[in-house]
């Protein structure tokens, strides 16, 4: 609702109405003002004639509204916002552009003020000229961020396009024999020459993070990584320039790790992704903790195991079945057994481990023997007895 303005107000109205008929000139000199206290502009390729016209723009809009007029919104303001988002001037840019452009405003009224009454009543209106300020400075800092966030949306789901398309072996951008170009590795913000491993990590029942804040670990090493999460995994490719990296980043996805992770072989060529994927969830199916990481090729037997599972499953069946019947004797036999092979053949370590007498560990080894058919001492035997733990360790199955 409009108002019938002041006696004193009505002089302020005068300056700042006459001053709109020297918009043009007011424009230039905040521009000058601008360009000259702010680097940034003199930094990033803002078109000469668009600064002004934005400058112009806010510059008689914000004269209408002091004057008077109260039909007069922030579009002005709005445009600001957008275009220096568009052309990446810093947010700290655009807001010091506002403030310069209002200092040269607020220094021409007083110049032209006629008389001391005038300059009095200027003052005394000065709250509305930097409250109106402030309003177009936050429309257009408001602007500015619908227009980066936009942004970064599009470039995280770019760049996730980008990482399934390298990780299922699927990206376009491919140079001679298939190794994807220079411009995948630039596209997931990783470097062009690195030694790259697969991790996969677990969700877990709830949806919770297998490794919450790996990336910022990462990252604020200076260790490059993309990551995406994917029906029940979260998945990330990590680039290391060096082998210090790479020692980094193994031991700060162990850190994060809150349930079973995979890390796939290290490899050069991003064209070997899809494999070190495969890698990687067979890795996870080798941790036989609720939380822990397993790197593929530290266990050879393991990852066997988790490749054939069905066929590690029969294995299972067929050679522990005498000791899978749920009896505490029966679980005690698979523990001593399972110590034995840890403890290298080694009688006496085993029932160090075990904490019982060396006579127990080797009557139950007898029994084993005996129920198995298979003499844990025999090479053949032990390797079927071994594989066979190992499966029922990881949780195969035949089914």
């Amino acid at each position: 609702m409009s108002r019938t303005a002041t006696p004193a107000e009505a002089h302020d109205a005068d300056v700042f109405t006459d001053m709109l008929d020297s918009v043009d000139d007011l424009t230039d000199s905040a521009v000058r003002q601008i360009v000259s206290g702010e680097e940034d502009f003199a930094e990033i390729a803002l078109p000469p004639q668009l600064l002004h016209d934005v400058v112009r723009a806010n510059i008689e809009a914000i004269l209408r509204v002091v004057s008077g007029e109260t039909d007069v919104g922030v579009d002005a303001a709005t445009w600001a916002g957008q275009v220096k988002a568009e052309y990446g001037v810093p947010v700290s840019g655009l807001l010091h552009g506002f403030r310069l452009g209002g200092l040269e405003i607020w220094e021409w009224a007083i110049a032209r003020a006629a008389d001391g009454e005038q300059a009095s009543a200027l003052l005394r209106r000065s709250s509305h000229f930097w409250g109106t300020l402030e309003r177009f400075t936050t429309a257009a800092a408001e602007a500015y961020r619908h227009v980066t966030d936009d942004r970064a949306q599009r470039e995280q789901a770019s760049r996730r396009v980008a990482l399934l398309a390298v990780l299922e072996g699927s990206a376009e951008d491919r140079g001679p024999n298939g190794v994807p170009a220079a411009g995948v590795p630039r596209a997931l913000g990783l470097p062009e020459r690195a030694s790259y491993r697969v991790v996969v990590g677990e969700i877990g029942e709830h949806g919770t993070d297998p490794l919450p804040g790996v990336d910022t670990l990462l990252d604020n090493a200076h260790i490059r990584s993309a990551w995406t999460t994917e029906l029940g995994e979260r998945i990330g490719l990590v680039a290391a320039v060096s082998e210090a990296d790479t020692e980094g980043a193994l031991r700060m996805v162990e850190r994060a790790a809150t349930s079973r992770v995979g890390l796939s072989r290290p490899f050069t060529s991003l064209a070997a992704a899809p494999g070190a994927v495969k890698e990687a969830r067979i890795a996870v199916r080798c941790v036989t903790a609720p939380a822990g990481i397993h790197r593929y090729g530290s266990a050879p037997i393991d990852e066997f195991v988790a490749t054939h599972a069905e066929s590690a499953g029969e294995l299972t069946e067929n050679v522990l079945a005498p000791l899978l019947t749920d009896e505490a004797g029966d679980a005690a036999l698979l523990d001593t057994l399972h110590a034995w092979f840890a403890a290298g053949g080694s009688t006496a370590e085993a029932a160090r481990q075990l904490h019982c007498h060396r006579n127990t560990v080797l009557y139950r080894m007898t029994r084993v023997a005996a129920l198995t058919g298979r003499v844990p001492t025999r090479p053949v035997d032990a390797a079927e007895l071994y594989v066979a733990l190992r499966a029922l360790r990881l949780g195969v199955n035949g089914e």
